[in-house]
């Protein structure tokens, strides 16, 4: 019996949802985890650099080297070896030995997430890219709105130990639904990976990931830090912390459906210039709240971190079908590419909030976020405008010489 399409994406959903959490849940309990490892919270937090350089660097060649395999088959084997990893946590009980169980979590949980990416924008059509991505992604805020608080929760109540494996068995549950929800799914589009090196290298690609990387480093440099930030500068309860990270991830998941419908209908470019303009505007909103109430205020502070939420995850599917327009007829590695854009802003974003955690103090990070987003904003112009410039220059020349120069503007 054929799976709806609807469902198999939701299932590439899942796919993602189970990718994010073990990401974002060290996010949400890294004042748990410090103590538990015997390390800072500022080194404790370079876990997620070191997931995210891992990801970023070695995935597409992973992704390069399975391009013979079908999808299929390469889901089902990277989710298992990462609900293994996940499993090996267990034992672990200090950050050195934490290092290679994130690497291997790193590589399988990448090799799922940019595969899922591209299936989903392939079983859609073109047509509904922007709104299949979008559900894919959805998986991320999914994780959350869901795994972060809880995680929380039951590292309180039980210990940080026990949430990684509890990640781990859902991962093989996963794994195992792929083999009776998803079709035999034919082998990625191959582009040999010398080629890949040499599409980065072209100015346009190059530019537009950079401008992926510096979205999602300004995006991540707080929020990698949100809950010390929120306890030690806000001075929000540690009751509430929980509570707030519930309601900034559904406010995540409501920003990823109205970029993925906004994308759809008033392209990509619209959507970024938008989402950015307002993140960086709650990003500052953040500090000024702590000045004007420097006791804190729950109410305040909670209803910026949703307008921030909502603006961030919007240019999410947008900045996926931005990069899969680079090139034509290279969507697979582009989404592949940008997927590892997004892990090395994250993993820059990462290390120096810690640096400017352990050095300046946490009060600053919205501050350099706000700065990053609006570097990602200005190169995003810029390219833009010397993508036009270009244009018109190749359709003059084309038009002298009678042809058609109708061309979209991306």
């Amino acid at each position: 019996m054929k799976i709806p399409t609807q469902y198999q994406i939701l299932l590439l959903a899942m796919t993602t949802f189970v990718a994010g959490a073990n990401e974002y849940i060290l996010a949400g309990i890294l004042d748990l985890v410090a103590p538990g490892l015997g390390a800072p919270v500022s080194l404790t937090g370079q876990l997620i650099t070191l997931y995210a350089f891992v990801y970023g660097l070695c995935v597409p060649i992973v992704i390069a080297l399975t391009s013979h395999i079908g999808r299929r088959t390469v889901m089902i084997t990277a989710m298992t070896i990462y609900g293994l990893a996940s499993l090996l946590t267990l034992p672990v009980s200090d950050f050195w030995t934490f290092i290679p169980v994130r690497i291997i979590q790193a590589l399988s949980g990448g090799t799922a997430v940019v595969t899922a990416l591209s299936t989903a924008a392939t079983l859609a059509g073109s047509q509904r890219q922007g709104r299949a991505i979008a559900t894919v992604i959805m998986g991320f805020t999914a994780s959350l709105i869901v795994a972060v608080p809880i995680g929380r929760e039951i590292a309180l109540r039980f210990g940080w130990h026990a949430v990684f494996p509890l990640v781990g068995l859902l991962s093989l549950l996963t794994a195992l639904s792929h083999r009776f929800v998803l079709p035999a799914l034919s082998p990625a589009a191959s582009i040999p990976l010398r080629e890949q090196l040499a599409l980065v290298r072209r100015p346009a690609v190059l530019g537009g990931l950079l401008v992926t990387v510096l979205w999602m480093a300004g995006y991540v440099m707080t929020y990698s830090y949100l809950t010390p930030y929120l306890i030690e500068v806000q001075h929000l309860p540690g009751a509430w912390i929980s509570p707030v990270l519930l309601v900034f991830g559904m406010s995540s998941l409501i920003g990823s459906r109205l970029g993925g419908s906004r994308t759809d209908r008033h392209g990509f470019h619209s959507t970024l210039t938008r989402s950015k303009l307002l993140q960086m505007a709650f990003l500052v909103a953040l500090p000024l709240a702590a000045w004007l109430a420097p006791a804190g205020s729950l109410a305040t502070t909670t209803l910026i971190l949703v307008l921030w939420s909502i603006s961030a995850w919007a240019a999410g599917p947008a900045q996926q079908v931005r990069a899969a327009a680079l090139v034509p007829g290279a969507q697979g590695v582009l989404v592949g590419l940008n997927q590892s854009a997004m892990q090395i802003g994250i993993a820059t974003g990462t290390a120096l909030g810690g640096i400017v955690a352990q050095t300046i103090g946490l009060a600053d990070l919205p501050w350099l976020s706000a700065t990053l987003i609006l570097l990602s904003l200005a190169l995003m112009a810029i390219l833009r405008g010397r993508a036009t410039h270009s244009r018109a220059s190749v359709g003059a020349g084309l038009l002298a010489d009678g042809q058609d120069t109708r061309s979209p503007v991306l």
